[in-house]
């Protein structure tokens, strides 16, 4: 006996017809064959005591193997929770993308405007993960519009689709996405923290545009109310200001953002941010050329990082230093270290600031065959989808270029490499 997706009327008949049971079976326990009928067509809905009376009966009937099939809470399932329940299975599934169509069908017959949108969330972050964007735009554009239709909020779904496209460099898109997710957070749920939240990553935006000023007046708005900036939230306003000030005013100055933090009972408050404090000083320390001081915060920084990759980043930033002081041996040892973390992450920014510092030591020592090996290296990530062929075709592109400004005689020496980009 099958009881997926069935009204309760239609469970009765068909527990019924299993055990060869008449509606006039039931007019002992109280239940009229005309009133069973109407239950069973959808034309009546029961109470629960009368669920009740007529589970009872067919307890009785039964001899109790009805128990075998239904239990009395299963018995009474309203079809739409019957529904949301198995969808709660499948979309733990990892066969979603392959099943998108029917699981729609299923949703849209029964009206469940919340899987709707959840789905095609889903299908956002799986399209994300498989860096094909434009399918990953396509899905969390549909759940954005479901969520409207059924007016629910959709200023959670604006917030991460315009996270995504700032991670994958649509500045453009992603400011009037998170423009978005911070007006609508901010008229229906004004108190939610994704109205920080939206303003804290439009202003981290504004400064990959390199609007540093736009991005100074975001945080500067948030500063105004900084005693309602919750969980640490401050810590975060405070580094992006940082940002933003070492690229307007020099990192000299901005610095004192930094130890403005260092200095008060904020990180005792909130320890977990230690480490976006220490890494971020180490960063300002190495744009100006003060390696030790910047090696001594990136240090202090490392053991607190939290995630695999936040911790490559750091420690990229460690063999960058020995690069700057001629430690080339080193350098290469730390980048080495952070190569698979970051080349199999999802983050496109961060593997292309490593594959940056690589070729910066590569072309120093003279290493032209671990370049060409570096492209093959970067190509076999393309056939698995770590990396986007476009930008190995950029990559590609800009070395070329790089080798074709050579001498004719210093072309010749690296005609090999001149030809490999070339093709």
């Amino acid at each position: 006996m099958n009881s997926l997706f069935l009204t309760v009327g239609e469970k009765i008949r068909q527990a019924r017809q299993q055990f060869n049971l008449k509606q006039g079976s039931f007019r002992n326990f109280g239940i009229t064959q005309h009133y069973l009928s109407m239950i069973e067509t959808n034309k009546r809905q029961a109470p629960e005591q009368t669920l009740r009376d007529i589970y009872d009966a067919f307890i009785n009937l039964t001899n109790g193997e009805i128990e075998s099939f239904y239990t009395f809470e299963e018995f009474c399932l309203p079809i739409e929770l019957q529904v949301s329940r198995w969808l709660d299975q499948q979309l733990n599934s990892e066969t979603l993308p392959q099943r998108y169509e029917e699981l729609m069908l299923i949703v849209e017959k029964y009206s469940l405007g919340e899987y709707m949108i959840f789905i095609d969330e889903r299908m956002g972050e799986y399209y994300f993960k498989a860096q094909d964007y434009s399918m990953m735009a396509y899905h969390y554009r549909r759940a954005i519009g479901n969520s409207r239709k059924f007016k629910l909020n959709p200023s959670s779904l604006y917030f991460e689709f315009g996270r995504r496209l700032r991670k994958i460099g649509k500045y453009d898109e992603a400011v009037l996405v998170l423009s978005l997710a911070f007006l609508v957070a901010k008229e229906l749920s004004p108190d939610s923290l994704l109205v920080c939240d939206a303003q804290i990553y439009l202003a981290l935006t504004y400064h990959r545009m390199k609007e540093y000023r736009l991005g100074l007046e975001v945080v500067n708005e948030l500063l105004k109310n900084k005693d309602n900036l919750k969980e640490g939230r401050y810590v975060g306003t405070l580094i992006v200001k940082e940002l933003c000030m070492r690229r307007l005013e020099g990192a000299e100055k901005s610095r004192k953002y930094l130890y403005e933090l260092l200095d008060s009972d904020i990180l005792n408050q909130f320890p977990s941010f230690s480490h976006y404090v220490y890494h971020s000083l180490g960063w300002n320390y190495l744009e100006s050329q003060k390696y030790e001081k910047a090696l001594e915060a990136l240090q202090k920084a490392l053991p607190l990082r939290p995630k695999q990759l936040d911790k490559a980043i750091t420690t990229l930033l460690i063999g960058r230093i020995y690069f700057e002081i001629g430690q080339y041996e080193e350098a290469q040892k730390y980048y080495s270290e952070t190569k698979e973390t970051i080349l199999m992450s999802e983050s496109l920014r961060t593997k292309l600031l490593w594959i940056d510092e690589q070729l910066d030591l590569y072309c120093k020592l003279n290493q032209i065959h671990q370049v060409k090996e570096l492209f093959i290296e970067l190509k076999s990530l393309v056939d698995i989808d770590k990396f986007p062929e476009s930008m190995l075709y950029e990559l590609k592109t800009s070395m070329y270029k790089i080798f074709e400004g050579l001498s004719s005689l210093r072309r010749e020496e690296y005609l090999f490499l001149y030809n490999f980009f070339a093709s």
